[in-house]
C-alpha cells in the first residue's frame, strides 16, 4: 500500500489544494442529472439478458439504463456474465466493495454490503476493504485502480489460487465496476428507497480535484 491517505481516491488531491483544479465538491454527489425512468414505464423486455422470464425489481440504476435502451442491452449482457462467470461470489463482492470504496460510489457500495452479506462476507472482512487492509483483493484492486495493472507479486499471488479464466475474470470484473461507478456518481443515481442509510456505514469523502492543465 502507498502513503495513500485511506479515504483519497488514486491521484487524488485534498481539498486544502483545491486550488489547483476543478474541486467535486460533495454536493455534486446528490446531484441528479439523469432522472430514472419510472417503474411503471419500464420497458422489461430491455432487461432480457438478466432477469429472464421474470421482471426485475424497482431500482434506479435500471431505471437509468432504460433512458439508453442499446447501451443497457450492451452493458447488461456483459454485467450478466460477470455476475454467473467463474469467479466465487465472496471473490466478486469483495472486489466490487473495494471498487465502490475507493471510487466513493455511495449506490454502488450500499447496494453490494447487502449482496456481500448474503453471500456470507462478514462484517470483519468488510471493515477490511473499508479500512485498505493489506489484503490480497484490496491490492489487485488498488493497483489497478492507480496503475491500470498488476505487479508481479500481486498476480503470481492472484495466480496461486485463481485460474486464467478467473484471473481474467476478475480483471473485467474490477474494470466493469469502476466504468459502473463513474456513471453512478456522474449522473447522480440515488440510493434505492429499499436501501437505508443504517445498511452500510459510508464516510463523508474529501472528493477528487481534477488538476487542468494548461
Amino acid at each position: 500500500m502507498s502513503g495513500q491517505s485511506e479515504h483519497d481516491g488514486p491521484g487524488e488531491t485534498r481539498t486544502e489544494n483545491s486550488e489547483h483544479g476543478l474541486h467535486h465538491d460533495a454536493a455534486a454527489e446528490n446531484t441528479v442529472r439523469i432522472s430514472p425512468v419510472p417503474y411503471d414505464d419500464w420497458d422489461h423486455e430491455l432487461f432480457s439478458a438478466i432477469n429472464h422470464p421474470r421482471k426485475l425489481p424497482q431500482a434506479n440504476v435500471l431505471g437509468i439504463f432504460q433512458r439508453h435502451p442499446a447501451l443497457a442491452r450492451a452493458f447488461l449482457t456483459f454485467n450478466m456474465h460477470l455476475n454467473t462467470a467463474t469467479l466465487p461470489v465472496r471473490v466478486r463482492e469483495l472486489a466490487v466493495l473495494r471498487v465502490a470504496w475507493r471510487r466513493g460510489s455511495r449506490y454502488e457500495w450500499a447496494s453490494h454490503v447487502l449482496i456481500a452479506r448474503k453471500a456470507e462476507v462478514t462484517e470483519a472482512e468488510i471493515d477490511e476493504v473499508r479500512t485498505g487492509a493489506d489484503t490480497l483483493l484490496n491490492r489487485a484492486v488498488d493497483e489497478l485502480d492507480t496503475d491500470s495493472g498488476l505487479s508481479d507479486a500481486t498476480y503470481a499471488a492472484l495466480a496461486a489460487d485463481l485460474d486464467e479464466h478467473q484471473l481474467m475474470d476478475l480483471v473485467f470484473t474490477i474494470g466493469a465496476y469502476t466504468m459502473l461507478t463513474m456513471a453512478l456518481n456522474t449522473f447522480g443515481v440515488e440510493l434505492d428507497p429499499a436501501i437505508s442509510e443504517e445498511n452500510f456505514s459510508f464516510p463523508k469523502r474529501e472528493w477528487y480535484s481534477h488538476k487542468r492543465e494548461g
